[in-house]
């Protein structure tokens, strides 16, 4: 496409110096790094980016009133169309193909990472569910459904519009189904040989935490035969049934909610693992001190909690809650056990988490061995130039006797 065509679309105006974040890769443009606007576009509305020398930079989805003014959709001129968001989605779709042999729950769409900011798409098994979380992409919400509705020909389409993010784009939150039936939920999904049912409408994110599907098998390779495992802020289970299959002779698997236990129990049942899962609720931040106090004992731990740094401010009492949860489990587990934590902030650094645990060390009196550091599978790709795109570490960790 030329510049004559491009020029339809309305002009924003980078300050002197602040294009260099954005030369160097980066797809969001903050509202601070713009020249001030006489008329400023509408919400979602697509613009055409340049410097202040007048230099292109971008074309995107601008928005006056949040922080990220402008998240870039393409770096070179192009008209912003149905067959633009056709070649898109088709590219992450195919990425994933790989992915079809070991499970049908996969994230197709992982938003800026595959160049379609605001969008998420996973599929669950013949169906697919949709985060919208930007207003330009609310904008062309029919047009990208169509466009999967043709590619995948799915036996459902929900819209999870639920997500907080949606708050800042001044979009409202709701949940439907568009296309199927409410009989087809929930649906059962397989991955890396344990079976789930999930459901769309009611789960955490989009109705499964995908993003742990690597990292769940990986717990599964450190459980030994007879090997007493916990698994805390269980969430459906997935890593107690690992545990399970391994070999592990108990599994006791806590959450916090009446529901997660419900799915947690079908899920045992489905893997036919009733004899050595067990399920509680109970508060995890209160009952980790207490079971360490009571010197319960495990050969392995699995820590999975929920977002305890949903913004800058919160890093300082979430770093608190990782030492100290970090503690407990160090204090309950056997000289060689194994302690598997995550975080799903990208505030947390890996930094600043992998001090927690160093902090619950000298707290607990114990030493650790850092055996593997990971995060997000292959359908959550990382830019490297956007840090804000990576938001999930996994360590695992051996207690050792070395003095």
């Amino acid at each position: 496409m030329n510049q004559e065509n491009q020029s339809s679309y309305p002009i924003v105006t980078l300050a002197k110096g602040k294009d260099r974040r954005i030369r160097h890769g980066h797809l969001w443009i903050f509202s601070n790094e713009l020249l001030p606007l006489q008329n400023r576009p509408d919400p979602g509305e697509i613009v055409s980016v340049y410097n202040a020398e007048n230099k292109y930079i971008g074309t995107g989805f601008y928005h006056p009133n949040s922080l990220i003014a402008v998240r870039l959709l393409t770096r070179k001129p192009a008209v912003i169309d149905r067959a633009f968001f056709e070649n898109r989605l088709k590219q992450a779709i195919g990425y994933r193909n790989n992915l079809r042999t070991e499970t049908n729950a996969i994230r197709l769409v992982y938003a800026e990472s595959d160049g379609l900011p605001g969008l998420v798409v996973d599929q669950y098994g013949d169906g697919i569910v949709l985060q919208i979380l930007s207003a330009g992409m609310e904008k062309h919400r029919n047009t990208v459904i169509e466009i999967l509705s043709d590619l995948l020909a799915p036996g459902f389409i929900i819209l999870r519009n639920d997500h907080l993010m949606r708050e800042r784009e001044s979009l409202s939150q709701k949940k439907e189904i568009l296309a199927g039936k409410e009989a087809d939920i929930p649906v059962t999904i397989t991955e890396n040989s344990v079976s789930y049912q999930i459901d769309p409408l009611e789960g955490q994110k989009t109705g499964f935490y995908i993003d742990q599907r690597d990292n769940r098998l990986l717990f599964r390779r450190f459980i030994n035969k007879d090997n007493r495992v916990l698994d805390a802020f269980c969430h459906f289970g997935g890593f107690a049934i690992h545990a399970a299959l391994a070999g592990a002779g108990e599994v006791l698997a806590v959450d916090d909610s009446d529901k997660v236990l419900e799915a947690t129990r079908r899920n045992i049942q489905l893997n036919n693992l009733e004899d050595i899962i067990s399920t509680c609720k109970a508060d995890l931040m209160k009952l980790l001190p207490r079971m360490a106090e009571e010197k319960k004992i495990f050969n392995a731990i699995n820590l999975d909690p929920p977002n305890f740094a949903t913004n800058r401010k919160s890093v300082g009492p979430a770093l608190r809650g990782y030492r100290k949860i970090h503690r407990a489990a160090l204090e309950m587990l056997k000289p060689g056990g194994i302690l598997a934590s995550s975080s799903c902030s990208h505030h947390i650094t890996e930094d600043a988490f992998l001090e927690s645990v160093q902090r619950a060390c000298h707290d607990s009196g114990r030493r650790v061995q850092l055996l593997y550091r990971g995060g997000h599978p292959q359908d959550h790709p990382i830019l490297p130039e956007m840090p804000e795109t990576g938001y999930l570490k996994f360590f695992i960790f051996r207690v050792i006797e070395i003095n």
